[in-house]
């Protein structure tokens, strides 16, 4: 059988890849001279001729092309970034205006009818307080009841000046003044006017002492505003212009015949119209002025009030002025608290103490423990009696 031998069949791939033309070594054939071993050289030949054509079929394979990236890579974070950012943004504005709801734990407190005391000694245990007064003149209308036949003398109210000397001037009850007009008043009471003070420029300041008077006569023509007012002794004396009188108040009330005057039943109504509406408006105003951290209470107040008396008129239809006094207690609200907590949970730490709240303090109701107590701004202690409000609502 006829043998063939193949030599040196090389492929350089290097070249191959490059060029697309594989380069194959020659090789012999011993035998060459039938027509069958011509047909095993092409055979051979084809074979290698394949294995060429599809090594060159895969390298000459296209190669998808990637697209380029539209964004950048240092742009695309940056936009991760500000995602990112906007995001948290968006979260947190969400949160900010999340409703949050705290249910705190409540108990109620029972306190009635519990006597406690208010003092200004702060080293004592009982409630803290200070007084407020707030005073103020209300023309109030007023009903007369009837009229009757009157002789009545003017009154008012003068300031007393002294520049005769540094030493005081005594004026005697009844002493005799007349005014611009020659119209003639008398003290009503004794009077002593301090003498006067020279300041550092060596001007003399006058004494001064205020004095109620009266018309030496009853009737309207002593009714009016004089201004000036001068001692009637004196006259004819360098005390004359030096001790004197001016204005304080218009005189009024004079009258002599038919008038409406103020009468026992009449004294009744304006005790009513000051414990109304004179109050409510001074509560009103102390409601305003009172400083924070304490606590006002409509039963912790005083009331006073003075008016003129001596009120006349031609008609039933009058104005009368009422000058009233309102001496308010403000209770320490943290210490009234505290009081009221200590009072009703012995056992509280001071640490609880902290965390309690009592929502309806001003809703408080009580008496003072002595019903004829006076109030006034140089008062240490109070005592107060019959708490009327059954429990309070704390929370934890």
């Amino acid at each position: 059988m006829t043998k063939f031998f193949f030599e040196d069949i090389k492929i350089n791939n290097k070249k191959a890849f490059s060029e697309e033309k594989p380069v194959i070594s020659t090789f012999k054939l011993h035998n060459k001279e039938e027509i069958s071993d011509k047909k095993i050289y092409l055979n051979i030949n084809n074979n290698i001729d394949r294995k060429i054509e599809y090594k060159q079929r895969l390298q000459r394979t296209p190669q998808l092309k990637t697209n380029k990236a539209i964004i950048n890579k240092p742009l695309f974070v940056v936009f991760v970034i500000v995602i990112f950012l906007t995001g948290l943004y968006l979260i947190g504005n969400l949160f900010h205006k999340a409703d949050v709801t705290l249910s705190p734990k409540q108990q109620v407190l029972s306190y009635n009818n519990k006597n406690f005391f208010a003092s200004k000694n702060t080293e004592s245990n009982d409630i803290e307080f200070e007084i407020m007064i707030i005073s103020d003149k209300k023309k109030k209308n007023i009903t007369l009841t009837e009229p009757q036949n009157v002789s009545i003398k003017s009154k008012g109210s003068i300031l007393l000046y002294n520049e005769l000397s540094s030493t005081p001037q005594k004026i005697l009850k009844g002493t005799f003044l007349s005014d611009e007009e020659g119209k003639t008043y008398q003290t009503d009471s004794e009077i002593t006017i301090p003498g006067y003070k020279i300041d550092q420029n060596k001007k003399i300041i006058p004494g001064t002492a205020s004095a109620n008077i009266s018309s030496f006569l009853p009737g309207e023509s002593y009714n009016g505003s004089p201004s000036n007012f001068y001692i009637n002794s004196f006259k004819g004396t360098n005390k004359y212009n030096l001790v004197y009188g001016k204005l304080k108040e218009e005189i009024t009330g004079g009258a002599s015949g038919l008038y409406y005057v103020l009468q026992d039943v009449d004294k009744n109504k304006i005790e009513n119209i000051a414990q109304t509406s004179l109050k409510d408006d001074l509560f009103n105003q102390a409601k305003i002025l009172f400083p924070p951290g304490y606590v006002l209470y409509p039963n912790a107040m005083t009331l006073s009030y003075t008016n003129s008396g001596n009120l006349v008129s031609k008609t039933p239809e009058a104005q009368i002025e009422i000058e009233g006094f309102l001496t308010v207690v403000l209770l320490d609200r943290k210490s009234l608290s505290d009081y009221i907590i200590k009072t009703s949970l012995p056992n509280i730490s001071e640490e609880e103490l902290a965390d309690v709240k009592i929502f309806n303090l001003e809703n408080l109701s009580f008496d003072f423990a002595n019903n004829e107590q006076v109030i006034s701004k140089d008062i240490n202690s109070i005592s107060f009696k019959k708490i009327l409000i059954p429990h309070f609502n704390s929370s934890f």
